[in-house]
């Protein structure tokens, strides 16, 4: 590959964007479609919407910045080259979300790298739209390399209308990318454009979640060929065809929501997974896998685990 790029979920990473959590900057936001929330944090939500979380809980606040400094500090210390998102200010902090509120610390879901696209995604939430901001100078670093720069465009201002693509939803497996449909993120519009954009030798595989799914890797995680976890509480229609004969690490629901499936892939083998979801870590680990535990739990709170919180901007891989 020419120094940029990705083609699958696993391979070894060269190039990375990791979240940015600044504890003074983060504000607390809520729109109706976050039917993704558990009852206690949607409740948080809406009675905090617009208040910094350093002055709603501080603890937390300061929590998620140290764990996701962390994340970037484990992923340099891998050899791997890390970037963060660029604070926003001025009227990029306030575009399309007067309070401010929204988050840098998920740069997975406001862009896509796939092959040789540099993709800015679709966000269904107002507040996140603007995050592309933020990323765009990391952006460049591939573009300038080489990579093909493209925006989807932006969804309806109520954004009921897409298309919505977001990169939680986006899972690269080679020739074949699958794409997450709830109702509450990427949505059929989305999709096509994607595979408008890929051409022919791809196929942008839509995969049904439940109504109350984020994204389709708080669902379904690609660790290595012929290797996934996946919760098939969440799969509306079970797992794409081409993915029914590996290996299944099955979750349940409550583990999902602790983002069981939501990992960081350093090379085939080795990840980073959540300290806290002990199962899948034994469960990997009698697979072969060299898994590194790292304490996540104030990100995953917030909806967004470590696969959410780094984006790839050149991963090792092969096409066949």
């Amino acid at each position: 590959m020419p120094g940029f790029g990705a083609h699958h979920e696993w391979g070894k990473l060269r190039e990375v964007v990791i979240g940015l959590s600044p504890r003074d900057d983060f504000v607390v936001f809520h729109e109706e479609s976050m039917r993704w929330q558990v009852p206690a944090e949607a409740d948080f939500s809406r009675r905090h919407v617009g208040r910094p979380l350093a002055e709603v809980d501080p603890d937390w606040a300061e929590r998620m910045e140290r764990q996701a400094d962390a994340l970037a500090e484990l992923v340099a210390r891998e050899g791997v080259t890390v970037h963060r998102p660029d604070r926003l200010r001025g009227e990029e902090k306030t575009f399309l979300a007067p309070n401010g509120d929204g988050t840098q610390l998920f740069p997975r879901d406001a862009m896509i790298v796939v092959g040789e696209h540099a993709i800015e995604a679709s966000l269904r939430l107002r507040c996140r739209q603007r995050e592309r901001y933020g990323l765009r100078p990391a952006l460049r670093r591939i573009v300038e390399r080489g990579a093909r720069w493209s925006s989807v465009p932006l969804g309806s201002p109520a954004c009921v209308d897409g298309p919505f693509l977001e990169g939680g939803d986006t899972l690269l497996n080679g020739y074949e990318i699958y794409v997450g449909m709830s109702g509450c993120a990427s949505d059929m519009a989305g999709i096509d454009w994607l595979q408008a954009l890929l051409g022919a030798r791809y196929r942008v595989i839509p995969v049904a979640l439940r109504s109350d799914v984020l994204h389709l890797d708080c669902a379904l995680a690609l660790v290595r060929p012929g290797l996934l976890i996946w919760c098939p509480g969440k799969l509306i229609d079970g797992l794409p065809m081409s993915l029914r004969d590996w290996d299944a690490i099955a979750v349940s629901k409550d583990e999902a929501n602790l983002l069981a499936t939501n990992g960081l892939v350093l090379e085939e083998g080795r990840m980073v997974v959540d300290a806290d979801n002990v199962r899948v870590i034994e469960e990997l680990r009698k697979r072969g896998m060299d898994v590194i535990p790292l304490p996540f739990d104030g990100p995953i709170r917030v909806g967004g685990g470590l696969r959410c919180a780094h984006h790839p901007l050149w991963r090792e891989s092969v096409l066949a």
